[in-house]
């Protein structure tokens, strides 16, 4: 079965983004093709820069709902950056576990402020000119700034406002998703009805 690309847009500007959210990723948890036991969160980027702190940030926020059974990698305290990604994922079951990438993006200007939910890996760094491994089976992009010149600068200049909203607005949809699969019965593939 050819599995079929999806990138969905929500604005956070939208009064109703966090519904839609919601209901995107579970509908898109749903329709993957992987058996898993586990949902692993992986956020990608660094606390030393205000619009890469988006992942860092989701991570964080998740980190302190213990109720949920999952693992959470890359938070404030201890980041998932280029420098240890790679073993990052190397010490993830990826065979039974469910990958949720959140990572900050560039775009263009009329999206900042988007979340980008997507069935894609991410590629973290490429806006910055960095090749680093793909990441996720689902993923949530958060476009902080516009791409083109310098895009480090225009990272680091980021509104914390801004990225603390979309970071809210991520982690909350994923704690749905924990929800409802806490809510399922076990079996031995662990999708979200």
């Amino acid at each position: 079965m050819l599995k079929v690309s999806k990138k969905i847009h929500f604005t956070t500007n939208d009064k109703f983004c966090q519904y839609k959210l919601n209901k995107g990723m579970l509908e898109m948890v749903k329709e993957t093709n992987k058996n898993y036991k586990r949902i692993a969160v992986v956020g990608i980027g660094s606390d030393r820069s205000t619009g890469d702190s988006f992942g860092p940030l989701v991570g964080h926020m998740l980190s302190r709902w213990s109720i949920f059974d999952f693992d959470v990698y890359g938070t404030i305290t201890e980041p998932v950056h280029a420098k240890n990604l790679k073993e990052t994922l190397d010490s993830i079951d990826h065979s039974n576990t469910l990958v949720i990438a959140v990572d900050a993006s560039v775009g263009k200007p009329e999206n900042i402020g988007h979340i980008v939910l997507s069935n894609e890996p991410i590629k973290p760094g490429s806006g910055v000119g960095k090749d680093l491994p793909p990441v996720g089976d689902i993923t949530l992009s958060g476009i902080v700034t516009f791409s083109g010149f310098m895009p480090l600068i225009m990272l680091q200049n980021t509104s914390l406002g801004l990225v603390y909203k979309m970071a809210e607005i991520a982690s909350n949809s994923i704690k749905h998703l924990l929800y409802k699969q806490q809510l399922q019965p076990k079996t031995s593939n662990n999708k979200v009805g």
